[in-house]
């Protein structure tokens, strides 16, 4: 791929303006402007099905050093990752770096379809009906370098495949196109679920096909393009979405031109061609022996609460926790080292995690001590103290208040034993710096997004609290209460006893919003939500990690560009 279009478009931006030309050569390729940083951009990588390698890593840990972000490389929500802080001047030699390693930025932003997410337990799982990795990558090929007459739509199109006959670890429910590993008769295919959507708007996907065999898999998915690049809304782009289509047009009438489209495109259809993957798996024993007295008492809970059972004997898959979802390139290098010596491969997920998988259980001593060295041990991944979190304002144009201060605010207040309590461990929180959910804020039991509150005559950043959310995308929450950016941790702290002091025998957190309702939790909150004025309690007016008053500085965002 030619580079030089964004070379021209950055020098254009660094020596004249930003035009809406200039930020579309940019965003196609993975190159966002920042946040209050004039000739600073972030690059997102596309990592379909969150497959990476230790190559890969190791190569976008020296880019990262050579940047020098101060938190690095963050993992995002669809399985990529991201790096900010790169200056103007090297953002075309950091491509060229990413594209000589395997990587691409191609197609991680305007109205394209993006790079297919995939469950991370692909393959290593025995509830899985069977592997959709080698779909999810054959759908990322054929669209991204065979078919590319939907590269330019009406807006953005996000697909996510899961395998998994209980259990959704990517929210078919909640994306433009959801693909189900079914079978029926014997034959693997695809449940097809489409108009799902997050944002602002949540909605749930609807069924489109019960059933379709893999090898319509192309057919099927280039059908919904076509009648979305057709008929999408090309002129306002809060109704642009995939979602918005059926909303106002109706599943049936769409059905009608599927139908139509389906029957003209199946006279010369698309080949499905899968790539052959390899996965090696390490020995299964030879590693050191290892006394408990080295292992001290975290690694009990680090094994409970990160490690996965694999249906091939003696294997397992191991979470690897990242905070925030920030890494600095130092961890990425251990993680490439960690992933040649311990495991098969290496995975990234939706939660901000790796996976390593193929692991030894009899290397689980080795690999806990290595983690522990790297400072990459912490536990209970996918559970209450696990907080996803978006970008934020350190970065998007779009935030609106530092999701990272707010995770690590709600981090501290229930950390330790709180967080293990049985009653909440499995409960998720997660944060977006404003409503559009990048963090995914509406599939939490607890999620958050970020606002601005105009009181006492100033803005006062705040968080919109949902509740009732399901990680799996089957339900989103319902708003119930605004506090103050500073009293975020302790809000969600004050609505999580509510729940283990109030909740009945096996009501889990859904139901139990439902029955005592939004009234009683937000008056619960309600003395966390009064401002008092500024001169008696000034840092209510600033945003967290800032010693100035906030001010509104978001502006529209790029990704649609």
């Amino acid at each position: 791929m030619s580079f030089e279009p964004i070379s021209q478009a950055i020098q254009q931006e660094a020596t004249a303006a930003t035009t809406d030309q200039t930020r579309s050569v940019r965003v196609r390729r993975g190159v966002y402007s920042m946040r209050e940083r004039p000739g600073f951009y972030m690059v997102r990588t596309r990592i379909p099905a969150g497959l990476i390698s230790p190559e890969q890593l190791e190569a976008i840990a020296a880019l990262a050093e050579e940047v020098n972000w101060p938190l690095g490389v963050h993992l995002t929500t669809r399985q990529g990752l991201e790096l900010p802080g790169v200056p103007a001047d090297k953002v075309v030699p950091i491509l060229e770096k990413l594209q000589a390693a395997g990587i691409t930025t191609f197609l991680t932003g305007g109205n394209s379809l993006r790079s297919p997410i995939s469950c991370p337990y692909a393959g290593v799982t025995a509830d899985e009906v069977f592997d959709v990795t080698p779909y999810a990558l054959a759908v990322d090929h054929y669209f991204r370098e065979v078919q590319t007459s939907y590269q330019v739509m009406p807006r953005k199109i996000k697909l996510a495949f899961e395998g998994c006959a209980h259990t959704d670890h990517v929210r078919t429910q909640v994306t433009d196109i959801g693909l189900r590993a079914v079978q029926r008769e014997g034959q693997n295919g695809f449940q097809v679920l489409i108009a799902g959507g997050l944002g602002a708007t949540p909605k749930l996907a609807r069924e489109l096909e019960a059933f379709i065999p893999v090898s319509e898999l192309l057919l099927t998915i280039e059908t919904i393009l076509r009648v979305f690049n057709a008929h999408g809304n090309r002129e306002n782009r809060s109704r642009a979405r995939l979602k918005w289509l059926l909303e106002e047009k109706g599943l049936d009438w769409f059905r009608g031109e599927y139908d139509r489209e389906r029957a003209d495109l199946a006279k010369n259809p698309p080949a499905l061609q899968l790539p052959t993957l390899t996965e090696t798996a390490p020995a299964l024993d030879g590693y050191p022996a290892v006394t408990e007295a080295e292992l001290g008492e975290h690694y009990a809970v680090w094994k409970e609460t990160n490690i996965h059972e694999q249906p091939q004997p003696g294997r397992v898959s191991v979470s690897i926790r990242v905070p925030n979802g920030d890494l600095l390139p130092q961890h990425l290098r251990q993680i490439a080292a960690l992933t040649r010596r311990f495991a098969g491969n290496v995975r990234t997920s939706i939660e901000q995690n790796f996976l390593l998988r193929h692991v030894s259980a009899q290397a689980l001593p080795a690999l806990y001590l290595a983690l522990k060295e790297a400072e990459l041990d912490a536990c209970c991944a996918d559970e209450l103290i696990d907080i996803t979190r978006c970008a934020g304002s350190d970065v998007c144009l779009s935030a609106l208040t530092n999701s990272r201060g707010a995770a690590f605010k709600i981090s501290e207040a229930i950390r330790g034993d709180f967080s293990r309590h049985p009653d909440l461990r499995h409960l998720r929180i997660r944060v977006s710096g404003c409503p559009n959910s990048c963090s995914h804020h509406h599939t939490a039991d607890i999620g958050l997004f970020g606002l601005s509150r105009q009181i006492h005559g100033k803005p006062v950043p705040h968080y919109a609290i949902e509740l009732g959310g399901t990680a799996s995308g089957t339900a989103v929450g319902s708003r119930v209460a605004e506090v103050p950016a500073l009293r975020v941790g302790q809000a969600v702290k004050s609505t999580l006893i509510f729940y283990r002091d109030q909740h009945t025998a096996g009501e889990d957190f859904a139901a139990f919003v439902e029955r005592v309702g939004p009234d009683a939790i937000k008056e619960r909150l309600a003395p966390l939500a009064n401002v008092p004025p500024p001169e008696t309690a000034p840092t209510l007016y600033r945003d967290l990690g800032s010693d100035k008053d906030f001010r509104l500085t978001a502006k529209r965002g790029e990704c649609a560009a």
